[in-house]
C-alpha cells in the first residue's frame, strides 16, 4: 500500500510539471536509485540543458521579508574602514570558537551587519547589496539572537537592511537551546551573539526555478564570508555553523523551513 501510494503522489507531481522539469526529476529519481545518495538526485534535478532553464521576464524585487512591527531600533553608523586591509583580512582569516566573555558593541555588530548584507544604494528602484546575488533576487535574510550586546535588550531580532535597523521578534533563543540546536557545540552558546542566516527559497525560484537551490547557497556562502572578513578587520571572532536541527530552528525563528531555509549560524564575540 505504501509503493502505491508513493507511484500515486510521483504521477500527481509529473502531472504538474511541465516537460524540462519532469525530465529533470526523473534523472534526479534515477540517480538515488543508482547511488542511494539524495545529492546526486538533487545535482541532476537542478541541472542547466538546453532544452530547458528559466522564463522571462526577470521577477520584480518582491521586498524585505520582515516589516518592523512597533519600533524598529536604529543601528550606528557602521565603521566605514579598520587598520586590516581585505587582503590582509583574506590571509588571517580563521574560524574562532572562543569568545572573551565581554558584551559586543553595538557598532560592532553595526559594521557586521551592513557589511554582511547591507544596502550600499539603489538603481532604478533595486537595491544593491554588500554580496552579490544571482538575479539580483537577494534571497538571504538575517537574524541576530542577542544575548550579550551593549545597548540592546537580550532577544531575537531581524536585520532589516533598507533601514539598516533591528525589529525585535521574541524574547532571545536560550543560549543552551541555541547550543542544542547546533549539535551541542558548546562555543555557539557562549557567543553574546549570533547571526543566523537563511533564504527564501521562493525568492529566487522566481526566475530560476529548481536551479534557485544551487543559488541560494552561493549567495550566502558570500554573505558567510563576508561576516568572516568585517569580523577579521574588527578584531572579533566567529565560525560558521553548518550543523543544526532544522526544524527546531525554524521553530525557534518562527519560519517555514519549506520556504525559507536556515542555512548557517554564527556565533560572534570578542577575542579572548
Amino acid at each position: 500500500m505504501q509503493l502505491e501510494s508513493l507511484f500515486s503522489k510521483l504521477r500527481r507531481l509529473l502531472s504538474r510539471l511541465d516537460r524540462s522539469s519532469a525530465r529533470l526529476l526523473l534523472d534526479g529519481l534515477r540517480a538515488l536509485a543508482e547511488t542511494g545518495d539524495p545529492g546526486y538526485a538533487l545535482q541532476e534535478a537542478t541541472r542547466i540543458e538546453e532544452w530547458g532553464y528559466y522564463s522571462e521576464p526577470k521577477p520584480r524585487f518582491p521586498g524585505f521579508h520582515h516589516e518592523c512591527r512597533g519600533r524598529a531600533i536604529p543601528l550606528p553608523e557602521p565603521m566605514r574602514m579598520s587598520r586590516v586591509d581585505v587582503l590582509e583580512a583574506i590571509r588571517s582569516r580563521r574560524s574562532r570558537r572562543e569568545y572573551s566573555g565581554e558584551p559586543l558593541g553595538l557598532t560592532e555588530l553595526s559594521t557586521l551587519l551592513f557589511h554582511a548584507a547591507g544596502v550600499t544604494g539603489y538603481e532604478l528602484g533595486w537595491p544593491m547589496r554588500t554580496y552579490p546575488s544571482a538575479g539580483g533576487l537577494q534571497p538571504v535574510e538575517l537574524y541576530v539572537n542577542i544575548v550579550n550586546v551593549e545597548g540592546v535588550e537580550p532577544a531575537l531580532y531581524y536585520y532589516h537592511p533598507a533601514r539598516h535597523a533591528l525589529c525585535r521578534l521574541r524574547d532571545p533563543i536560550p543560549p543552551e537551546r541555541l547550543t542544542h540546536i547546533c549539535l551541542d557545540q558548546e562555543h555557539v552558546g557562549e557567543a553574546p551573539a549570533s547571526i543566523i542566516i537563511t533564504a527564501v527559497y521562493a525568492r529566487s525560484a522566481s526566475k530560476y526555478r529548481a536551479r534557485a537551490y544551487r543559488y541560494i547557497h552561493i549567495d550566502a556562502g558570500a554573505v558567510m564570508q563576508n561576516i568572516y572578513l568585517a569580523a577579521e578587520a574588527l578584531g572579533l571572532a566567529t565560525v560558521a555553523v553548518g550543523a543544526f536541527y532544522d526544524h527546531m530552528l525554524c521553530e525557534e525563528l518562527s519560519v517555514d523551513c519549506r520556504w525559507e531555509i536556515p542555512l548557517l549560524v554564527m556565533p560572534v564575540g570578542r577575542r579572548v
